[in-house]
């Protein structure tokens, strides 16, 4: 191998693009003069100037209600930036971890749920069961007092579900004013 040898841009060019054909590094570095590990730089260099030179090769998409979209772009207006995209951009360059997942969280709304759905099967099952004495010209053999009781588990289970409600709201609205000063000191820092 030559000695400290300096690629013109044209020859990084073409490492780059013979790279991606599949030529190894050793075969390249033989044919240009350097080592292997000079090819590999020169790989990696590019990749990161694609990267740092604001080339975006991915696409994100989302769907809000007109009004998450109405408040986004209010949002966005405030802090005088001029496009969703590059309110997006900012938002997740500036996010620092705050859409970490909460899993401890996750786990309690996972055993909430489970645990809502077959208090709800239940009480379903009870009701078809009803319905169906019912049907037959049956009268189930129970009073006013347990037909109270079933009343009070559907309001159990609604109430329970509201509580999963609140509890989930609660979390995105803190996720939210955590978003809201990230975005903040994103555009206050900015001159």
């Amino acid at each position: 191998m030559a000695g400290r040898r300096r690629l013109s841009d044209l020859e990084r060019l073409e490492i780059v693009r013979e790279t991606r054909k599949g030529v190894s590094a050793q075969v390249l570095g033989k044919r240009f003069g350097v080592t292997p590990r000079t090819i590999q730089y020169t790989v990696r260099r590019e990749k990161l100037r694609k990267r740092d030179s604001g080339i975006r090769t991915a696409q994100i998409g989302t769907t809000v209600t007109p009004e998450e979209l109405r408040d986004f772009e209010a949002l966005l207006g405030r802090h005088g930036i001029t496009s969703r995209s590059d309110g997006m951009r900012r938002l997740i360059q500036a996010a620092n971890g705050v859409f970490q997942p909460d899993e401890h969280l996750a786990d309690e709304l996972k055993g909430f749920r489970a645990a809502l759905n077959r208090v709800g099967n239940n009480v379903t099952q009870i009701a078809k069961r009803m319905n169906e004495a019912n049907n037959k010209g049956m009268r189930p053999s129970f009073g006013p007092s347990s037909l109270g009781q079933m009343r009070s588990l559907a309001g159990f289970v609604l109430d329970f579900a509201d509580q999963v409600d609140l509890l989930t709201r609660r979390r995105t609205d803190g996720i939210s004013i955590l978003i809201n000063e990230a975005m903040k000191e994103l555009v206050d820092g900015e001159e």
